[in-house]
């Protein structure tokens, strides 16, 4: 997977998206469109859009930090990731 949709959402006149992907360069890009009359009042434009980049040489800290403030156990991690059909290998001494 090199790239996923984390909202994309109408209220009313309004839209709101933001995807995350991994570019062509391996580095990890967010970006985002906000369209409609909200927008206008608020920027003077009727759409705004944003991008936030985030170095390939940095997303294992990225990754590490997420893991950390979104899993309290291992069990937890693997069934987030069995939930996304992401293999795992797991490994123990008995």
């Amino acid at each position: 997977m090199k790239k996923i949709t984390i909202y994309d959402k109408k209220e009313g006149e309004n839209h709101y998206s933001l995807t995350a992907e991994i570019n062509e360069e391996g580095n990890l890009l967010l970006s985002g469109v906000d369209s409609g009359p909200f927008v206008k009042d608020y920027f003077g434009d009727y759409d705004y859009e944003y991008w936030l980049s985030i170095e390939k040489e940095d997303l294992s800290t990225v990754l590490l930090h997420l893991i950390k403030e979104r899993f309290k156990t291992d069990g937890e991690f693997k069934e987030w990731l069995k939930e996304r059909d992401i293999p795992c290998k797991f490994f123990s001494y008995t």
